[in-house]
């Protein structure tokens, strides 16, 4: 598995990006993201993604000339609708502005129609970093994961990403599918070479798998998490932000509607002193970690992994699967970049 140093792969990424005719701001906002999600061992979400995003380019899916059309703007609330712009650079405005609209109002929050933003962290964690609470949910319409019971796809892989910024401690950070896992989870996976746990996977029969190409492959299902909780949750999400009149749910897909979010900020200066309040998250994230562990076990607060995942990539590089590192090089070619000789190999 080939390892690289986020420079190398930030020059590589955005030189690619470019290529296809993508702003500078484009190329380095989808950049940023993808790359500073696969230095938190997110791979599923991270730099292995750019073949794909690029074939969607030269598809004419996403068009860097896209406009974000608001459909409506409110002093705490928004609505915007961008259906082949890269999603991710709307993410990013979507979140720059929510958290602007809680600067004056207290609360704000911009619901989006766009393509695919990539791990929700990455917005809810831009809230943190300005004292705010960050929320985010997508309701994605590859309706393959399945209500709770059932055996046909009615529901996304419909995540969530809490984020609560702390005083002296990291954040406390949540992200994570409403489906058992993530669809790019189950991709690497395939590509590793590995099973998925029992109960992960339906194939395209409703049959339980433990072979992730039943379901990337050959149009199995995920189930939710947590059976009905997740279920329940998983509805939830895909509810809030269906604010669009006119679309038949059952149609989404094919009448060009992608993925739906919403983007929260929340000042929590509105309920108490900022810093009290930061302190206050603090003492619970230590009173947490004080918990006295199972034999073997650490108790540990959600994405401390990834934390830890990312102090160790900065310093030792970045590993590409090999499955994907081909994907790179055969798109490279498709657009005339020699991959392999960017990266010195």
């Amino acid at each position: 598995m080939p390892t690289f140093s986020s420079d190398q792969l930030r020059k590589l990424c955005i030189k690619m990006f470019q290529a296809v005719d993508a702003s500078d701001e484009q190329a380095e906002v989808v950049t940023e993201i993808l790359l500073d999600t696969s230095l938190f061992g997110i791979d599923s979400h991270g730099v292995r993604a750019v073949p794909g995003h690029i074939k969607s380019v030269k598809s004419g899916r996403i068009r860097a000339d896209a406009e974000i059309t608001v459909l409506k703007d409110t002093l705490t609330t928004a609505l915007w609708s961008s259906l082949q712009q890269f999603g991710h650079v709307v993410g990013k405005k979507a979140m720059a502005s929510a958290i602007k609209k809680a600067e004056k109002y207290g609360m704000g929050w911009v619901s989006t129609v766009t393509p695919h933003i990539g791990a929700l962290y990455y917005y809810s964690l831009m809230a943190a970093k300005k004292d705010m609470i960050g929320i985010v949910t997508c309701r994605t319409t590859n309706y393959r994961t399945t209500p709770y019971g059932g055996k046909e796809g009615r529901l996304g892989t419909n995540p969530i990403s809490i984020c609560i910024p702390a005083y002296e401690e990291k954040p406390i950070l949540l992200d994570m599918a409403t489906s058992i896992a993530a669809a790019g989870h189950i991709a690497v996976m395939g590509a590793r070479g590995e099973k998925v746990p029992e109960g992960w996977l339906l194939d395209k029969n409703g049959n339980s798998t433990t072979d992730p190409n039943d379901y990337t492959l050959q149009g199995g299902l995920l189930t939710p998490f947590g059976a009905y909780k997740g279920y329940g949750l998983s509805i939830i999400i895909q509810a809030l932000p269906d604010f669009i009149p006119g679309i038949e749910i059952e149609n989404e897909r094919s009448q060009g509607i992608t993925h739906a979010h919403t983007f929260m900020a929340l000042d929590p200066a509105g309920f108490m002193p900022l810093q009290d309040y930061k302190k206050r998250t603090d003492a619970l994230i230590r009173y947490i970690k004080s918990c006295p562990p199972l034999p073997g076990r650490k108790v540990q607060m959600p994405f401390d992994r990834e934390w830890s995942v990312r102090e160790r990539r900065v310093k030792e590089g970045i590993p590409v699967d090999e499955l994907f590192w081909k994907r790179f090089i055969e798109v490279g070619n498709e657009i005339g970049i020699d991959v392999n000789k960017e990266m010195d190999m």
